[in-house]
């Protein structure tokens, strides 16, 4: 108990140090932004000029989605709760990724569940991370499976959603990793790699949890429980 109190200790104050830090390299960040959209409207350009302004702007955009994300995983998280259903999220995302699914299958095996009382607009964050996630384990083809039912744990109700995935799975010694900021198992070298300490940021802000089981060459199973009071 005493470790795990220095260890919350020790993470609230990174979080402070993390999010003033992000907070004052936002203005410079915005400042080079908009001095370069100037620059690349203002005169004509040689064709190297603008390839380097556009590669500069490119650049920018990526920080400033980076520096949202360490925001987002740094500040304390407020939740707008309403009644929502899952699955118009489920599909909502699935949706938004169809042009990356074109050589995946997706199964979807929708349980009766009740609608739940949480942030739709976190929550589809959290969901669209896995299904990111998912899809991208799966470069060649695959099968993406999502599951939603009610399940008990520790004697409470649970709405579960399960995305399932064929990928080339994680292994045990990184699968204890996935969770700390800047970890990340993918190849490519893109992003911020939070969207996994974020997603259980916000699944254990509605009282839930987030489970992982995966094995190397066959896949992963990334599981959210959210809680619910049977009516």
């Amino acid at each position: 108990m005493r470790e795990k109190i220095i260890e919350y200790a020790t993470l609230a104050a990174l979080g402070r140090l993390t999010a003033n830090v992000a907070h004052e390299i936002r203005n410079p960040i915005t400042v080079i932004g908009g001095l370069t959209e100037r620059l690349k409207k203002g005169f004509v350009q040689e064709p190297k000029q603008k390839e380097y302004l556009d590669l500069i702007s490119l650049e920018v955009k990526k920080l400033e989605e980076i520096l949202k994300d360490v925001l987002i995983f740094s500040n304390k998280a407020v939740f707008k709760r309403e009644i929502r259903d899952i699955h118009k999220i489920i599909n909502d995302s699935l949706n938004t990724y169809k042009d990356r699914c074109e050589n995946i299958n997706i199964n979807k095996i929708f349980g009766d569940i009740p609608r739940i009382y949480i942030d739709e607009k976190q929550v589809r964050f959290a969901i669209d991370n896995l299904i990111s996630n998912a899809i991208d384990a799966m470069p060649d083809a695959g099968t993406l499976t999502i599951i939603t039912n009610v399940e008990s744990l520790s004697g409470k109700s649970h709405v579960t959603l399960k995305v399932m995935d064929t990928g080339g799975g994680i292994s045990e010694e990184k699968l204890a990793m996935i969770y700390e900021p800047f970890f990340t198992t993918k190849t490519t070298k893109q992003g911020a790699w939070l969207g996994l300490p974020i997603t259980r940021k916000i699944v254990e802000g509605h009282g839930g949890l987030i489970k992982v089981d995966s094995v190397v060459g066959k896949g992963s199973t990334f599981a959210l429980y959210f809680p619910y009071r049977v009516e």
